[in-house]
């Protein structure tokens, strides 16, 4: 299996100002045990269907992983999730999660400060959605993940 870090900057995309937010989300994980959302891979088109992929809130505090999932689609191409640009025919790549946690933030991410103990060489604050994380740091983060 790949791992993915999949990136969120409430600056840039207001997710829960929107119908179907992170808090309704995380309500129908609490009902249900998981929940599909479509996210922006950035760039990159190596993402398949059952990587392991998760989402950490940057550019503002608290700052650190907020959910978690698998990719249920492999990378496509659809309407840009910035609705300006959409609204020119902008394109971006994307895959549909199957989000099996969502944390509210106001209980606090993993923060970058636990990040860092896992692995104080990777970038995990990356600007760019779809960053590769090496298996022997996966796998450590999803242990404290847990």
């Amino acid at each position: 299996m790949n791992y993915w870090l999949l990136t969120w900057n409430p600056k840039r995309w207001g997710w829960n100002e929107r119908l179907g937010g992170y808090l309704d989300l995380m309500n129908r994980i609490q009902q249900v045990g998981k929940v599909f959302e479509r996210w922006s891979t950035g760039v990159n088109v190596s993402i398949k269907e059952g990587d392991r992929v998760f989402l950490i809130r940057l550019g503002e505090d608290p700052r650190g992983i907020v959910a978690s999932g698998y990719a249920a689609t492999n990378v496509f191409k659809s309407p840009h999730w910035e609705d300006h640009r959409a609204e020119k025919g902008d394109l971006s790549k994307h895959i549909y999660v199957e989000f099996d946690k969502i944390l509210d933030i106001k209980d606090s991410p993993l923060p970058m400060s636990i990040l860092k103990v896992i692995s104080p060489s990777f970038k995990w604050s990356s600007q760019a959605s779809g960053i590769s994380i090496p298996e022997e740091i996966a796998l450590k983060l999803e242990e404290i993940w847990k």
